[in-house]
């Protein structure tokens, strides 16, 4: 999962789960860390920019909490608005009724 985490192509609940997989996984952690520096730091020295990657990841990683969770209040808020366009229809449905 550590390339696609990298390539952001995780789902919510792949997402959710690679994290907190890391968080608690020294080995799958240090093996993040090394993918994360090869990717990362190839490009860096490239482009000849300075770089701090252990930061970096932390940041990725924060970033990708913070995803996370935006992503989850915007699959919430759908739910919300579906209901509410169901509850709407059956208010529409028992109306035309009534009116017949």
């Amino acid at each position: 999962m550590i390339p696609d985490f990298l390539e952001d192509e995780l789902d919510n609940y792949s997402l959710e789960d690679f994290l907190n997989h890391i968080e608690k996984c020294k080995n799958c952690k240090e093996e993040l860390t090394i993918q994360f520096l090869i990717d990362a730091g190839i490009q860096r020295l490239e482009d000849g920019s300075t770089f701090n990657l252990s930061d970096e990841l932390q940041l990725t990683i924060g970033d990708a909490w913070q995803r996370l969770r935006m992503r989850k209040r915007l699959l919430k808020t759908a739910y919300f608005l579906q209901v509410i366009v169901f509850a709407e229809l059956i208010a529409a449905f028992a109306l035309s009724v009534a009116l017949k």
